[in-house]
């Protein structure tokens, strides 16, 4: 994850740790495990994947801290490119 600064890094992992704790989509939390695990291990590409399957199965959660997270991952894709 070296195009993230520590911080953005930080913000990532407290919102897989949050989308972990509410969302209830299985698959999601397939995907979010993966990352959390991994840490750098799939390196930029594999996180962007992860992140993009993850919004894909959380598409029916919903609330404030959903769309607070679905951001904060939204904006790791993007930065990732």
């Amino acid at each position: 994850m070296s195009n993230l600064t520590l911080d953005e890094t930080k913000e990532l992992f407290n919102s897989i740790r949050i989308a972990k704790e509410e969302c209830k989509d299985n698959y999601a939390l397939a995907y979010l495990n993966a990352i959390n695990e991994s840490g750098t291990l799939y390196g930029n590409n594999g996180i962007k994947t992860q992140l993009l399957y993850c919004l894909n199965n959380m598409q029916y959660w919903k609330g404030e801290k959903a769309r607070e997270v679905k951001k904060v991952f939204k904006k790791v894709i993007k930065k990732l490119g």
